[in-house]
């Protein structure tokens, strides 16, 4: 795209020019609503290593009384 010597780049005119394609609304709203029950599975996940973690160190306390 460019045709510059040295480190080649872009400027703002270049820019205006690019069209980007976005995603319609609908699926827009369903990539969001995906991507948040990927997080919320992650939460849940983190919650219960956390309570495994918890559960573990109890045990070894009692071996070690």
């Amino acid at each position: 795209m460019s045709m510059r010597s040295g480190q080649p780049g872009i400027n703002a005119e270049e820019y205006k020019s690019l069209s980007i394609v976005f995603p319609c609304i609908e699926e827009q709203t369903r990539i969001a609503n995906f991507l948040s029950s990927i997080d919320e599975k992650i939460n849940q996940t983190e919650f219960q290593i956390q309570q495994t973690q918890e559960w573990k160190k109890g045990l070894l306390q009692n071996m070690l009384v």
